[in-house]
């Protein structure tokens, strides 16, 4: 009786996925995000950390700057949306519902996550995504498309109300109550959107922790070289998507 090698034996191809622009937008993009919260954290907190005025308006202007570099990986990523490789463009971050409803969807690619079916020979069977993750597709496109949209606007005109930034400068000059109302309204929807992104961070990790310990793959490691673990299943859509019909060599999983 042949018996089948377990699930951290299978035989897997480690295929281009992820370009190196993609890569470098990725970790920066991260490191922003979080200099920009701690930024925020070291002025909002300012009070409690018995911070001097000309300190706090210091974290402030960094956490402006800050936000033009955010702003300019924005541009570049929605660069990467429409001219970028393959899995970097925004069909590949679209959910695909596939003839289902949209909660249908949703609790299908779930359950599949939390209670994956097996391969006849027992082993565990991964969604086939090649690419981006379909349950993940599900944050990604609403981040890019609508809360890093809102967030760039929000804190542009709170720049603009509370230090005279571009592009708007002449807001600083509103009269209260006014002002005072503008500047309290676009500081609370930038700092709800901020809370929002770093709850995608922390979804992002868990879902990543939970596919490594579920299907023992390293999809972690290949955001950092560019080549992901791919199972046979996942072979025909990864052709379908990068239009590369060659089989690479093999590598144990």
């Amino acid at each position: 009786m042949i018996v089948p090698p377990p699930p951290a034996e299978r035989r897997v191809r480690y295929l281009p996925v992820w370009e190196i622009r993609l890569r470098l937008w990725h970790w920066s993009n991260l490191v922003v995000v979080l200099l920009l919260f701690e930024s925020y954290l070291l002025f909002d907190w300012h009070k409690e950390l018995g911070l001097s005025r000309s300190t706090t308006a210091l974290f402030q202007k960094a956490h402006i700057y800050l936000g033009y570099a955010f702003i300019l990986l924005f541009l570049w990523r929605f660069y990467l949306l429409l001219k970028g490789s393959p899995t970097s463009r925004l069909r590949e971050i679209t959910p695909e519902l596939k003839g289902r409803r949209l909660f249908e969807t949703i609790r299908e690619e779930i359950r599949h996550h939390l209670s994956p079916p097996r391969r006849p020979d027992g082993t565990l069977l991964p969604p086939a995504d090649p690419g981006h993750n379909q349950l993940a597709r599900f944050m990604y496109l609403p981040l890019l498309l609508f809360v890093f949209p809102v967030q760039i606007v929000s804190g542009v005109l709170w720049s603009s109300v509370k230090w005279g930034f571009w592009p708007l400068p002449s807001l600083k000059t509103l009269h209260d109550p006014l002002h005072h109302t503008l500047k309290e309204t676009l500081s609370n929807i930038h700092a709800f959107g901020m809370y929002v992104i770093l709850g995608f961070i922390a979804g992002h990790l868990a879902g990543i922790v939970l596919h490594e310990v579920t299907f023992r793959s390293d999809i972690l490691s290949s955001m950092i070289h560019g080549d992901k673990p791919l199972t046979d299943e996942e072979i025909p859509e990864y052709a379908r998507i990068t239009g590369q019909q060659e089989k690479p060599a093999t590598k144990d999983n």
